[in-house]
């Protein structure tokens, strides 16, 4: 934080009537982003996945049996692009994490489903994955977090992005 108050003081001393309280919660907002993001990836790490790789496979897990989805279904709930999807799936399914099926009744349709490997590992991943993300919040009491996720519940709301 020494760097953000330093930018801070130097502001005010450059331009003294700046308000820069806007700037001092966004670089907040951005350093402990970073951090988060850095942790959560090492988790990702220690599984062999990536956090795009994450997303996919925990997106089918969460979707329930039989873990399947189309890639338009997956592209609206990870809200990414099609070509990123395409690198994505293919990437996990050389890992054996996913396969893709065309559907019996309609072959216009294919599916992407996690395999048993894939099942088996988004299950262990998502544990320590929602562990990291206790251990980044427990500097918070039960009530701060409540407040905070509230908090900011409230300005993505304000901007349609919730």
């Amino acid at each position: 934080m020494q760097n953000l108050e330093r930018i801070k003081q130097q502001w005010a001393k450059e331009i003294p009537d700046l308000d820069t309280s806007t700037m001092a919660l966004i670089g907040r907002l951005q350093v402990l982003h970073k951090h988060m993001t850095s942790a959560m990836s090492e988790t990702f790490r220690q599984f062999g996945l990536t956090d795009a790789g994450f997303d996919v496979i925990a997106t089918l897990r969460r979707s329930g049996a039989p873990y399947r989805l189309t890639p338009n279904q997956l592209l609206e709930q990870m809200l990414i692009t099609s070509g990123s999807m395409t690198s994505r799936l293919t990437h996990l399914q050389k890992k054996g994490l996913v396969e893709r099926e065309q559907d019996d009744k309609d072959g216009r349709v294919h599916w992407v489903k996690l395999t048993d490997a894939g099942l088996t590992l988004s299950d262990k991943v998502i544990y320590e994955h929602v562990n990291t993300q206790k251990q980044l919040l427990s500097v918070l009491s039960a009530q701060q977090r409540q407040q905070l996720t509230e908090q900011l519940r409230e300005v993505l709301v304000r901007y349609g992005l919730e």
